[in-house]
């Protein structure tokens, strides 16, 4: 029980959170004025954008005395190609239609076994919603870690969005939730086997890359932007290439 409290604490409240608001909202069981889901929306977007720039903000790694570049530039520099080659290498695959693809299956097989469509519609949304993004792997590196702080921010937004998609779009909303628990807690798994591999700068250098696409997650739900984000997720992994291919380069 400690390991996973320790180590899966995120995971386990992101599981609960969901399941119990999207339970609650299908009982509630009527839409929402579009006025109040824009503005909660809205002010949800806010608070992702605030995550990501804090994010970004975390102090730089120290560098070796003979690296000609500060701490901050490198950091600046492994961001910039991490960001850059991974959306590009994101964009030749075209992770987000794949993504969409995912959903439009899922959502044949549910509704060949279930006729209710808006079970099938309210599941595959928010299983997508929840758990396609940086923030799902920034935090569950983090959890790993021993530090949930993430995705328990992460739980209060999933949490209002799935009260707020539920009572609209039915229980399958809630179901959502054990999606989260196997695909976020797998992922949390194999980040535990990689912090014992990964330094703690390559570590931080992976967590600052992926707070900024976090914040193109924030302007995209307070609807500033339409970027892809989930083509962005390979730069998420590239700071573990980059940082190495820098020090070797600058010293």
């Amino acid at each position: 029980m400690k390991f996973l409290t320790d180590h899966f604490l995120g995971t386990m409240v992101n599981f609960a959170v969901v399941l119990l608001l999207g339970i609650l909202g299908s009982l509630i069981k009527r839409g929402l004025p579009k006025r109040i889901t824009d503005a909660v929306m809205a002010a949800v977007g806010a608070c992702v954008v605030y995550i990501g720039i804090d994010g970004m903000l975390e102090a730089a790694p120290a560098v070796s005395e003979e690296c000609v570049l500060s701490a901050g530039l490198f950091k600046a520099l492994v961001m910039i190609l991490s960001m850059a080659v991974g959306t590009l290498i994101g964009e030749l695959i075209d992770i987000d239609k794949w993504i969409k693809r995912l959903g439009d299956y899922l959502a044949s097989r549910i509704r060949s076994a279930d006729s209710g469509e808006n079970f099938s519609a309210g599941f595959v949304s928010c299983s997508l919603l929840f758990c396609i993004g940086a923030m799902t792997i920034n935090g569950a590196i983090a959890d790993a870690q021993g530090d949930p702080s993430l995705l328990l921010a992460k739980s209060v937004l999933d949490g209002i969005s799935v009260l707020i998609m539920s009572g609209t779009m039915g229980i399958g909303c809630a179901f959502s939730a054990f999606f989260i628990l196997v695909y976020q807690g797998g992922l949390t798994l194999a980040a535990f086997g990689l912090v014992g591999v990964l330094s703690a700068s390559t570590l931080t250098y992976m967590s600052v890359t992926g707070s900024l696409v976090i914040m193109l997650l924030g302007t995209n739900v307070m609807g500033i932007t339409r970027v892809k984000t989930a083509n962005m997720i390979p730069a998420l992994f590239l700071p573990i290439a980059f940082e190495a291919l820098l020090k070797l380069i600058f010293g």
